[in-house]
């Protein structure tokens, strides 16, 4: 296994989200985490057919669209 697949394993939790997820982030837009102030931008649409999969964590918490 590559390190990066390694790393990546790790950092789920195992929990399932129990969050309703952040819909279906298009291209552009930004989410950030209250706590830390972390931001994400999203570089391509998602085309996924349920909303509800798609969830975006930092610090336990789920990001807020800004």
């Amino acid at each position: 296994m590559s390190e990066m697949t390694d790393k990546m394993a790790q950092a789920g939790t195992g929990r399932p989200a129990t969050d309703p997820g952040v819909g279906s982030p298009k291209k552009g837009e930004r989410y950030r985490c209250a706590t830390c102030g972390m931001e994400v931008q999203v570089t391509a649409d998602c085309r996924c057919n349920d909303p509800g999969m798609v969830h975006f964590h930092c610090c336990g918490k789920e990001l807020q669209k800004i």
